[in-house]
């Protein structure tokens, strides 16, 4: 061949294939190596990968519980200052206070009324809200003790269930968070029911059948217990 003849394009081409060809046949431990280097770096970046996805939903996650925890706080915020200003709790002489600043946990006084054997006394309601509010209700209990059919003072009561009310629209309410009310929102409605069972105890769902006994064949005995309990204990 004339070295100065020029090379055309498909032996320049040969060439080139020719010279890739030898050098993989001469490094393919080269190549091997290399993709097992791009392996490892898979391997070792997995956990990262993964640490990651795991802190974006994490992350992800936080955002919602804040969000659902500032609408429960704006709700109950807005539900207390509701209640505390509302002519119709305000005239069955209720008033509102917080335990320890906690917007979860209530402290309501209610009066008894007049013409029933708790007349004048002060009764206080702890109202205990769940974090995920208002898809669930509250618990109410009576903190002092009221000698009545529905509320829970027996001694062979375990401490925690003390002060518990029996009381179907409270019970629903609480475990559906849903409220049959004609009052505007959930807590006036459950406090007027509540207010009720001053006038009218429940003798079909009682704590004590001996109580509810009573109630119903001697209310004149039943009264002045429940008077006595209410000098003694609602002051």
């Amino acid at each position: 061949m004339n070295p100065y003849m020029p090379m055309n394009n498909n032996m320049m081409n040969m060439n080139m294939m020719n010279m890739m060809n030898n050098n993989m046949m001469m490094n393919p431990a080269m190549m091997n190596n290399n993709m097992m280097m791009n392996n490892n770096n898979m391997m070792m970046n997995q956990p990262m990968m993964n640490n990651n996805m795991m802190m974006m939903n994490n992350n992800n996650m936080m955002m919602m519980n804040n969000n659902t925890g500032n609408k429960t706080l704006n709700r109950l915020n807005k539900e207390f200052e509701l209640c505390k200003n509302d002519s119709e709790l305000i005239q069955i002489g209720c008033s509102f206070g917080l335990i320890d600043n906690d917007i979860f946990n209530w402290k309501v006084t209610m009066i008894g009324p007049k013409g029933t054997p708790y007349e004048g006394g002060l009764f206080t309601i702890h109202i205990v809200f769940p974090k995920n509010y208002p898809q669930k209700g509250a618990e109410f209990k009576f903190v002092n003790k009221i000698y009545h059919l529905n509320v829970d003072w027996r001694t062979t009561s375990k401490p925690e269930e003390l002060g518990h009310i029996c009381l179907s629209s409270l019970n629903e309410w609480k475990s559906t968070g849903k409220v049959k009310s004609k009052k505007g929102f959930g807590v006036k409605q459950a406090l007027f029911d509540i207010f009720c069972l001053f006038y009218n105890q429940g003798i079909e769902s009682p704590y004590d059948n001996a109580l509810a006994a009573m109630y119903r064949d001697n209310r004149a005995k039943f009264n002045e217990e429940a008077k006595k309990w209410t000098q003694m204990f609602a002051k």
